[in-house]
């Protein structure tokens, strides 16, 4: 155990040496560091653990008491208490105003940074990125060049200053580019002959950051311009060359040693001082090097390929302008820049030898003049003309021996040695060319020889092994882009896609003028909240509310989640000065005014009218009220205009003391760290100790001259900042003085601290934004920015990202938070989607006034207007802000919900068919209702899918009030409906259901036998759909496809024995298991057993197949396993939803496995079924035209939705600001360390009294730890597939939230249901009728146990129901009872529920005057519905105040905490556990543990010993969680891993199904048109299948490349005749092939007749193509044969074109011949053929399902053969599929030419 220790001095307290004292704050400290402390003011000292100031005994440290219980505490060995969320309740984080730079990085930059006013531009560069010159401080001559863009705030509401300007533009730079120019700025200071680099200069007229540069007098070409333009220098001028090159080199010798290459130079680089000395100037390098990156990007734009030529002329027209730019530099940054060369790379690299091949430039430049670059410039351009005849090393060599020969002729063989070394500086391999300092040496040579240069030794060397930096190649020399325009941002924003990470690396905070117009959902704009009718004086929060202050003698009151007016506190005869919040056991607001009165008001609800308590303060006609109140404990101070502060106890209102010593009105007060700090217009701060209320010190003593008064303080902790009458600030750390500044034009009137932000606000109208910088030996204050308000600023106050500002001009302005958001957040796509969004809404409140003022039936006509409108032209979108604002107003007056501004961008974006991400608790219910009801105005059916009957039910119910009250027909499709009830919903305006309701409708309407079984709209039974948690319903459950399953013959007595062979079988021994895909394998020992015990030589043996009943008894033993897949409950083995928790009676798995299942529980085994039908949620939804969702967690798996559906993810903003806090995820080696620390928590949380939520991922998990919460007796609650928990869901969900709430879920997500902080009332309303009302209307109780139910009302506190509730209850209790005596004797307890929950749904459809008025008319008849309604609707009040009170104590207390117990295998079902915390603006709390040993790490093979090891080295105990970062990654990767597997899973599922899902569509489209097709289309269906039978066989047996002799015409006429049966036999059984073959062979002697054709050997066809009709069908199946590509080309196409013919009309005469012979009536005919063609094409379907099914198994395997399974799977499903429509189409023919030509029963034909 570590011992406790001294906060001063880390020395561990004992008895001799280290005493511990206690001081008069409770905290502790050594007696020998209390010596050495500091005592700034006389008997007082500041604890170093809390830094507040108290009272210290002048006899010193041992006056002060020991702490005996330390002093006890080491001498024991007792262990410290674990204490796992000491940081739950904690305040988040909150980035005030995000930045993207640190207080060191500003630290840095700010010293380089030159003032706004700094620099006077004289002269602007022509071109962009060039120089320009200008005048620092009005004396200097600089130059400056442009090396970044400022954050441009022109159009910004928000406007940042200078420095932050300039900070955030060099913080937006990449980092290398950073780094390039603090590496100037730093280097540059140690390198001699450099012009001096001043600093940074942000010019605000065009937006950009300029290098500043010391500008000499002259420049080197001003100065020899004429030398380098004509000759050259003489031989007297080689003594100035030699002093110019020496002063030169070292120059660059000085950047070479700090690493530097500047890599290009020019004549324009070098200047001369007063004195003649040469200087670079850098600001010209850097324009250079700009020039030469654009030409080489011009050279190779189009990324073509460029050769000698090209170089050439690049080369040429660089030293044309008198750029030196060494080769290899060249072609490395053409490689740079992605340009291919012809003749390859060079192999050297860029070094320290291109600024000697440079420099050699220069210097030849001067001494031989034009002729340098003349001569050369026309040698290089004649030479790359020439190209191909020499490559590009040969040109440079001819160049190379022309400048010599230059040289030769202008110096002569004098100086050979410096011929030679400018040839040596101008090697082609830079390392070959001779050291700058060798240069150094030569130039000297030439002023003084070697034997006299004795004085100086120049030995400064660079180190060549440093690899140094090419300013070239840097980013400074890519010219940088200007401010961006609206339309060019849009652009980029489009191009970009918005790539958040690289933007959120910057996060630049920034506010555009369009966005304010379009956000109002809280970032931008202030919102006005009028009420009062005078200046506002003061703010207080509290309790969720905001409290404000007035002139106008009263105190407003205003909610903090919608900012709308709750209340008006009014008594005051005076002016209202100042108010506070008291959050104590009983809520107090108290104000002061300027006669003296103190009121003090409740904040319990409701609020009254009156307060609770009142009094006034002495005073006299001097005395001007009261100025200032602040809180402490239970004391109120008053600083007053008689110069004193007076105590008042608030407990009975008496004055406790009066502090006096201030000259002037006591003008501000604030309390911090135990000291009282009051400011006076006298201009001193006094600081009083709290203890006693004596004076400590005073800060800015009184003096002679100019005093500003102190309008207002504020203080934190050490730091106290005071706002002066002057505008200025002044800043004291520990009673220092640190920092004093002006930070405003006027009077500051208030000022407000949070962490480390400062907001200002006073006469100039604007809000002062300044940061404060705090650290050990240094403070500062770093103004940001400022916010315009329009009127004077009297008040502030922060809350929670919210800026709340009082003004002069009776307005209180909220701020929705500005800081809350970065410039990603602005920038995204998503951003400019819904800010496009805010045009609508701005049209929808446009419209709300007028609509308002509708009565009822007036806006219920609205939607029969809306429909007039649509037919005669209008378009949805032309009518959708009007419908938006009807559906608006009826939800107020129906619900009395309104809909928020954000949820109008919700229905859009539902309208839109997208997916509207809204978090948990921004009602996504009410937002449905806005898309639903404008789409169904179009008359073709609406469905809202839910993901389960109850929330259907509910929707339909709830929601429905809304458009019934408009107007339209609501739906409800539930379990157990008939087809009656369902065909009858499904042809509402609005159809309520849940997805696999849908999904199996569909099914069965495409197994139905007639059109009078369909239930669904045809023949368009989709149009537009509203799916509520759709990442549930299409990615979830997108794994398991929906089946109609049909019985099978398999012998279910083999499942029982296959699972006792399965017991004997050991895991790893025998069989293999692979978890990650629910798989195993048979090892041979294990095959050797399972044969022996089965007594059979072969599993896979056809004829006796055991294999798949062993596979499946193994996967049911491995995978497959009570209370986590599924439940037993009255001998069956029901599924559990793994996504809900819910039992699924109705389901079952296939393939075996259910029954294996059952077989391993010893139950009986249910027969074994086969699909007969199937579709996937994906395939389903994909049938909608026009698809939408809601979701609160999708953005995750955007890219899903958009490749599967092409429906993009909207977030939609939040009415309120998230303030939950996320803990950090606790990893523990074991589950029993796991489940201990949730145990913990949960108790730890239980004691301070906040609500839990403990989500577990199976049943068996929950009872596990409620079990160990009743060891602690904890009460709790569970919530599970047990029935006896599953009946109680609502009710168990709705008390969640309450104080001292312990709820254990197996699974929140897709519940549908918020947890409401305090409780939901409705649901207690409700639960109080049903425990008063139920055992007077039945006399059976529940079906389910309540074990847990009373163990959790112990601690749940009671909800007091008034007295006019009881009376109501107690009348209702009577009319139950003689109800239940006289008619509900027989009443189920289910019955009595649904009665009381009709009443219920009665008292929200009617208002209250019609259920009294139903009640006095029914009065005779005992009203019992009527009468529940009232009453609840009274209870209901009752609930409401109950639990608002009770949820303003948890959210003190830190609201609902979440724990989750393993991570899911997919984020985002994490992220909805978690969206159960925090919903609305709440404050909450969540927190995940998870162990190595949980199902998912094992199932994706993660490596847990490495984490096991690591966490035993970390705590040195196995059960001890960690939360590093690497085990955060770790799980995170693991979890992203996961979610590629499943997604590569439903990947290749939609990708399978897809060829599934083209066949599906073709058989059902067929089988809705049989059915629902009028009598001619189904006669059409039979002729067509009789000419395509005919066709078949005539095709398979003939070859039109061949003579008919050749011709298979024996099979022919076999198959030909068998297809006709009885009715072909007696005409073609005397037919031969010679007969047949005779007519075939002779066409040209036919004379073909459309109407009667036939060979003249062969039997003439039936007279059955009578009237005109049956003729025209003729001609058109003749054009039909004629043009169809089925026969192939060849000599005798056109006999196969006959015998088709003619077969065909013989057997469709034949049929229609028999048909007509006998003598049934049209209906009955036609009845037979549509049951025919539905049945055979129902069985060949059912066929075709089982085959695909087994085929996407069996491809699987080819993919060893180097096949693709997809593929593959494609090729055999098609001709799987052909096959079955030609089988379909034969037996069909088969079976109706058999009937009519010898009739039988309907029933016998079907079963055959």
């Amino acid at each position: 155990m570590e011992m406790p220790e001294c906060p001063v001095c880390l020395q561990s307290y004992d008895s001799d040496y280290t005493i511990p004292r206690v001081l008069a704050c409770g905290h502790t400290c050594c007696e020998s560091c209390l010596l050495k402390l500091p005592h700034r003011f006389p008997e007082t000292i500041r604890c170093p653990a809390c830094t507040v100031l108290v009272k210290y005994p002048p006899q010193g440290p041992s006056y002060l008491p020991k702490n005996i219980d330390l002093l006890r505490l080491i001498d024991s060995d007792a262990q410290k208490p674990h204490n796992s969320t000491k940081n739950v309740n904690s305040a988040p984080h909150l980035d005030f105003v995000p930045r993207s730079w640190s207080g060191e990085f500003y630290s840095f930059w700010k010293k380089y940074i030159l003032c706004h006013d700094a620099v006077l531009i004289e002269l602007k560069s022509g071109e962009d990125g060039g120089v320009c010159f200008g005048c620092l401080n009005q004396s200097q001559r600089v130059s400056l060049v442009k090396v970044g863009s400022l954050l441009s705030d022109d159009d910004s509401v928000f406007k940042y200053t200078y420095v932050v300007r300039v900070i955030e533009c060099l913080s937006a730079m990449k980092e290398e580019e950073r780094d390039e120019l603090s590496f100037i700025l730093k280097g540059s200071s140690k390198v001699s002959k450099l012009c001096r680099i001043l600093g940074l200069w942000g010019d605000l007229e065009d937006g950009s950051l300029c290098l500043v540069c010391e500008r000499l007098n002259q420049s080197l070409l001003e100065s020899l311009g004429a030398v380098i333009d004509e000759d050259g220098m003489t031989s007297k001028g080689l003594f100035g060359l030699a002093m110019m090159g020496m002063e030169m080199c070292e120059a660059l010798i000085g950047f070479n040693q700090q690493g530097l290459i500047l890599g290009c130079l020019g004549f324009s680089c070098f200047s001369f001082d007063d004195f003649g000395h040469v200087f670079v100037d850098l600001n010209d390098v850097l324009v250079i090097g700009r020039k030469i990156v654009k030409s080489v990007v011009n050279v190779g734009c189009g990324g073509r390929r460029i050769g000698d030529k090209e170089i050439g002329a690049l080369w040429s027209d660089l030293l044309e302008s008198n750029v030196f730019l060494s080769p290899e530099l060249l072609f490395q940054l053409l490689k740079k820049e992605g340009i291919e060369v012809e003749f390859g790379e060079t192999r050297h690299l860029v070094g320290y030898g291109s600024d000697v091949w440079s420099l050699a430039c220069i210097l030849l430049g001067l001494l031989i003049g034009k002729k340098f670059n003349g001569e050369l410039v026309s040698y290089i351009r004649l030479a790359s003309a020439k190209a191909g005849e020499d490559n590009g090393l040969g040109m440079y060599t001819g160049w190379v021996d022309k400048v010599s020969s230059l040289l030769e002729s202008k110096i002569g063989s004098e100086l050979v040695f410096l011929q030679q070394l400018f040839c040596q500086c101008l090697n082609f391999d830079p390392g070959n060319r001779p050291l700058l300092i060798d240069m150094y040496r030569c130039m000297r040579e030439l002023i003084i020889k070697c034997e006299f240069d004795k004085m100086i030794k120049y030995n400064e060397t660079v180190n060549l092994e440093n690899e140094g930096h090419c300013l070239v190649f840097g980013d400074l020399c890519h010219l940088p882009k200007g401010k961006l325009s609206t339309e060019e941002k849009d652009r980029s924003l489009a191009v970009e896609n918005c790539d958040s990470t690289a933007i959120d690396r910057t996060g630049k905070p920034g506010v555009s003028k369009g966005l304010v117009d379009g956000l109002k959902e809280g970032n931008i704009k202030f919102k006005d909240m009028q009420g009062h009718l005078d200046c506002v004086t003061g703010l207080a929060v509290g309790g969720g509310f905001l409290f404000s202050s007035s002139f106008d003698k009263s105190v407003h009151v205003w909610s903090l989640q919608d900012s709308s007016h709750v209340h008006a506190f009014k008594g005051h005869e005076h002016k209202v000065m100042a108010v506070v919040y008291v959050d104590e056991e009983q809520p107090l607001c108290i104000s002061g005014d300027s006669g003296g009165g103190i009121f003090v008001w409740s904040t319990s609800f409701p609020l009254g009218q009156e307060p609770i308590k009142k009094w006034n303060e002495p005073n006299d006609w001097r005395y001007s009220g009261i100025h200032a109140l602040a809180i402490s404990g239970k004391c109120l101070y008053t600083g007053s205009g008689d110069k004193t502060i007076k105590a008042w106890s608030l407990l009975d209102g008496v004055l406790s003391c009066t502090m006096s010593g201030h000259k002037s009105v006591v003008s501000t007060l604030a309390v911090s760290s135990g000291v009282l700090y009051s400011g006076s217009w006298d201009g001193t701060i006094r600081l009083w100790s709290l203890s006693d209320h004596s004076l400590l010190t005073v800060l800015e003593e009184v003096c002679m001259g100019n005093v500003y008064s102190i309008l207002s303080l504020t203080a934190n902790q050490h730091i106290l900042v005071a706002a002066h009458e002057n505008g200025s600030i002044k800043l004291w750390s520990n009673d220092v003085l640190m920092k004093s500044m002006q930070t405003h034009n006027g009077s500051i009137l208030s000022i407000c601290m949070e962490g480390k932000w400062l907001l200002t606000g006073g006469w100039d109208r604007t809000v002062s934004v300044q940061e404060l910088m705090v650290d050990e030996f240094h403070v500062d204050i770093v103004p940001i920015g400022s916010i315009p308000c329009g009127s004077v600023i009297t008040a502030l106050c922060y809350w929670q990202g919210k800026i709340f500002v009082g003004c002069a001009d009776r307005t209180l302005k909220e701020n929705l938070g500005l800081y809350g958001k970065t410039l990603s957040d602005f920038m995204s796509l998503n951003n400019w989607v819904v800010r496009d969004y805010y045009r609508l809404v701005r049209d929808v409140n446009a419209f709300e006034p007028w609509i308002q003022t509708l009565s009822d039936e007036q806006l219920t006509a609205k939607t029969a207007e809306f429909k007039q409108r649509l037919r005669l032209g209008e378009t949805l979108a032309d009518i959708q802000a009007e419908a938006f604002a009807v559906v608006r107003e009826a939800a107020r007056r129906k619900l009395g919900m309104r809909h928020f501004d954000v949820q109008i961008i919700g229905g859009a974006v539902l309208h839109d068919g997208s997916i509207a991400e809204m978090k948990t608790g921004e009602g996504k219910t009410l937002v449905s209702t806005l898309a639903a009801y404008l789409n169904a105005l179009t008359g073709k059916g609406v469905h809202v899918v839910t993901v389960n009957d109850y929330l259907a039910q509910r929707d339909a119910e709830w929601m429905g009030r809304v458009h019934r009250f408009l107007g339209l027909s609501v739906g409800l499709i539930q379990r157990g409906m008939t087809a009656k009830e369902r065909r009858s919903n499904y042809q509402c305006d609005i159809t309520y259901t849940n997805n696999s309701e849908l999904g199996f409708d569909y099914l069965r309407d495409n197994l139905a036998a007639s059109s009078e079984e369909l239930v669904m709209r045809w023949p368009k039974p989709f149009h537009f759909a509203i799916v509520d948690e759709v990442d549930s319903v299409l990615i979830d459950e997108g794994r398991n496809p929906l089946l109609i399953s049909g019985e099978a013959s398999e012998d279910a007595a083999r499942y029982p024995v296959a699972a006792k062979v399965a017991e004997l079988l050991v895991r790893d021994i025998h069989y293999k298991v692979e978890l990650k895909d629910n798989s195993v394998e048979l090892t041979e020992e294990g095959i050797a057993l399972t044969e022996m015990a089965l007594e059979t030589n072969d599993l896979w043996n056809e004829n006796d197949p055991w294999a798949r009943f062993v596979m499946n008894a193994l996967k049911a033993k491995e995978f497959f396993r009570q209370d986590v897949q599924y439940i037993v409950r009255n001998g069956k083995a029901l599924i559990i939803n793994e996504l809900t928790g819910r039992v699924e009676e109705t389901r079952r798995w296939s393939d075996g496995i259910h029954q294996a299942v059952e077989a391993k529980e010893g139950l009986k085994i249910q027969a074994d079924s086969v699909v007969v039908a199937q579709i996937t949620y994906q395939s389903l939804f994909k049938l909608y035209p026009k698809l939408s969702g809601m979701t609160g967690t999708a953005k995750t798996e955007e890219k899903e939705f958009l490749k599967m559906f092409q429906m993009p993810v909207i977030e939609v903003p939040t009415n309120l600001p998230n303030i939950r806090i996320d803990l950090p995820i606790q990893a523990f080696a074991t589950a029993r360390g796991k489940w201990e620390y949730v145990r913990q928590e949960v108790e730890y949380m239980f004691r301070l009294g906040r609500p839990v939520l403990v989500g577990t991922t199976s049943v068996e998990n929950s009872e596990y730890l409620s079990h160990l919460l009743k060891q602690r007796k904890i009460p709790h609650s569970v919530l599970n597939a047990r029935p006896k928990y599953a009946a109680r869901e609502a009710e168990i969900v709705a008390q969640a939230g309450r104080k001292y709430a312990i709820t254990i879920s197996t699974n929140m997500a897709g519940r549908g249901t918020d947890i409401i902080l305090g409780g939901n009332p409705k649901m207690l309303a409700k639960e109080i009728i049903e425990d008063s009302l139920l055992s007077f209307l039945t006399q059976e109780g529940p079906d389910f146990e309540v074990d847990d139910k009373a163990l959790s009302q112990k601690v749940l506190s009671k909800i007091k129901v008034g007295s006019s509730s009881l009376a109501l209850l107690a009348k209702a209790a009577l009319m139950a009872k003689y109800v239940g005596k006289s008619e509900g004797k027989n009443w189920t307890y289910q019955k009595a529920k649904s009665i009381i929950s009709e009443s219920v749904e009665m008292s929200q459809s009617m208002d209250l005057e019609e259920l009294r008025r139903l009640i006095d008319e029914q009065s005779e008849m005992y009203p019992l519905g009527p009468s529940i309604a009232l009453t609840y609707l009274s209870v209901l009040k009752d609930c409401e105040v109950h639990c608002f009170n009770e949820g303003s104590e948890v959210k003190k207390l830190g609201g609902l905490h979440v724990i989750g117990t393993s991570l899911h295998e997919s984020r985002r079902i994490d992220n909805q556990l978690r969206g159960r915390a925090g919903r609305q603006g709440d404050p909450g709390s969540t927190r995940f543990m998870v162990s190595l040993q949980d199902e998912m790490f094992q199932k994706f093979n993660f490596d847990t010993e490495w984490a096991v090891k690591l966490i035993s080295k970390i705590t040195d105990d196995e059960d001890t969680p960690i939360e590093g970062d690497v085990i955060l990654k770790q799980l995170l990767a693991l979890q992203i891993n996961a979610e590629k597997y499943f997604f590569g899973i439903r990947k290749s599922l939609v990708e399978f199904d897809e060829v599934l899902e083209v066949q599906r569509k073709h058989v059902y489209d067929l089988r809705q048109l049989i059915l629902t097709g009028d009598n001619e289309s189904c006669s059409q269906h039979i002729l067509q299948y009789m000419q395509a039978v005919v066709d078949e066989i005539v095709l398979g047996n003939v070859d039109p490349v061949k003579h008919p002799k050749h011709w298979s015409l024996d099979e022919l006429l076999k198959e030909f005749i068998a297809i006709g049966g009885k009715l072909l036999h007696d005409s073609f059984s005397g037919i031969t092939k010679e007969a047949l073959l005779k007519s075939l062979a002779e066409p040209d002697k036919l004379t073909i007749d459309v109407n009667n054709f036939y060979f003249p050997d062969l039997p003439k066809p039936p007279n059955a193509f009578r009237g005109i009709r049956k003729k025209s069908s003729l001609l058109k199946r003749w054009l039909a044969i004629c043009s169809d590509d089925l026969t192939k080309e060849g000599r005798y196409k056109a006999n196969t074109y006959l015998l088709r013919k003619y077969l065909g009309d013989f057997l469709i005469a034949s049929y229609l011949d028999v048909v007509q012979g006998s003598c049934h009536d049209d209906i009955y005919v036609k009845e037979i053929e549509r049951a025919v063609l539905v049945k055979t094409l129902d069985y060949f379907w059912r066929d075709h399902l089982v085959n695909m099914n087994r085929l996407s198994s069996a491809v699987n395997v080819r993919s060893f053969g180097h096949r693709n399974p997809l593929e593959e799977y494609k090729i055999d499903g098609c001709r799987f599929f052909i096959s079955m429509l030609s089988a379909t189409r034969r037996l069909t023919v088969e079976i109706l030419l058999q009937y009519w030509s010898s009739p039988m029963e309907s029933q016998e034909l079907f079963s055959s």
